[in-house]
């Protein structure tokens, strides 16, 4: 599955934005305000839906701080097309992050189902669905997928459709978002984190894992306890056989204990004792060994970088800037890796750099300007070039320079 087209309306500096993304790698270029960030952030809104109506509290706050906008997206499975639209209103909350409070949906799946009638599902339920199975009505469990079904039939739609919707309400739901800025400082790390002891089912989670830093050392760590071959790939790439970022990676387990007390009817007393792990990361650079706070941000961050890259399970990934704080020399190789990667889930990226466009293919490009009246406007290089234009910088690529080089002198933002 890939998203084929996408089609953003009122939503920030997207007035009314629609592009064909690549189905592999789309590089999105362009200066600062053109509105890449904005199209990042309106597609990981999709994510949002998932949980809209889980967040009942926020519906009463004042409907003019409320933001009207309009994502439409289309799908491609196995080269049949399904369009899902959705009509939302959001407020940006006190982490200054926009949230869906209200949404209006809809699929349009007429290579499905031959029909051009459109169902009008919540993408939640789609979901809920496929994970709970079952809803509760007045205090009694009530099976969601028979409900839905005879909703669909009653509309036209047959049980593939549903299935179709699962699909992709799972596909969203792995939509997974990178951006350097979640790893700034790593003075701000913690030195260690703590999780729960390892019990029949074999690690357990973390204990509150809530920051950017300590959800990606708790990502790693587990990754490392379990031995993954993603795991194992990954150290290879950072690794002294790699690019030698490190040298060694290691994680010190320190048993702690913690009990609780609890008073049962008749004054009985219950005491639980539950022992749980102190993780203490550690990382070996010329025989040094330092903590994830002592780690340079450039390390920290090419470190968080290649590990999502790697060991991500998502449908697709969306990276913002991957260069920053970034070697010159690293970033041709983690550019290799994104290329390597979107062979296998389809990655969106946004950069200023001259380096990653020296190492994406000019089909991959995507020129993103803003117009003072119509918003964000997205445009495939390789698209808008005449034949001839596009023979003559073919030919000035292997001849003369590169595309980065094409670009810093402001050749492709006057195409």
């Amino acid at each position: 599955m890939r998203i084929s087209k996408i089609q953003i309306k009122s939503y920030r500096s997207c007035e009314n934005t629609v592009f064909l993304p690549d189905s592999e790698l789309t590089a999105l270029i362009g200066p600062n305000g053109s509105g890449k960030t904005n199209i990042l952030s309106a597609i990981k809104l999709l994510s949002s839906l998932l949980y809209v109506r889980r967040r009942s509290s926020l519906k009463r706050r004042e409907e003019s701080l409320y933001t009207a906008s309009e994502i439409k997206t289309w799908f491609n499975m196995n080269g049949k097309t399904v369009i899902h639209n959705a009509k939302v209103n959001l407020v940006v909350n006190e982490k200054n992050e926009d949230e869906v409070i209200e949404s209006s949906e809809s699929w349009y799946m007429f290579d499905i189902t031959g029909s051009r009638k459109k169902a009008y599902i919540p993408l939640e339920i789609i979901y809920d669905i496929s994970h709970f199975g079952k809803m509760n009505v007045h205090g009694s469990a009530r099976d969601r997928s028979g409900f839905l079904k005879k909703y669909l039939e009653e509309r036209g739609f047959d049980e593939k459709s549903l299935s179709v919707m699962i699909s992709i309400s799972e596909y969203i739901a792995n939509i997974s978002y990178y951006s350097a800025s979640q790893f700034t400082n790593p003075s701000n790390c913690p030195i260690s984190f703590e999780v729960e002891a390892e019990g029949n089912s074999g690690l357990r989670r973390g204990i509150s894992i809530r920051s950017s830093h300590k959800t990606f050392l708790y990502n790693m760590y587990s990754e490392f306890k379990e031995n993954t071959e993603a795991y194992s790939e990954f150290f290879n790439i950072v690794g002294p056989s790699g690019i030698g970022l490190i040298d060694k990676i290691d994680f010190k387990e320190i048993e702690t204990s913690s009990s609780s007390v609890s008073v049962l009817t008749g004054g009985t007393v219950r005491k639980r004792e539950k022992i749980n792990l102190m993780v203490v990361p550690g990382f070996t650079i010329s025989e040094s060994t330092l903590s994830p706070s002592q780690l340079s941000e450039g390390t920290f961050k090419t470190l968080a970088l290649i590990f999502n890259l790697v060991t991500d399970k998502s449908s697709m990934l969306m990276i913002e800037e991957p260069e920053v704080c970034v070697h010159h020399g690293l970033l041709n190789s983690i550019i290799e890796l994104i290329n390597i990667y979107s062979k296998e889930k389809q990655i969106f990226i946004s950069t200023h750099s001259d380096t990653v466009l020296d190492n994406v293919d000019i089909e991959n490009v995507f020129s993103v300007k803003r117009d003072s009246s119509k918003g964000t406007i997205v445009k495939n290089i390789s698209k808008i070039l005449k034949n001839e234009e596009m023979k003559a910088l073919k030919e000035y690529l292997q001849t003369e320079g590169s595309l980065g080089e094409y670009w810093k002198h402001g050749d492709l933002e006057n195409v």
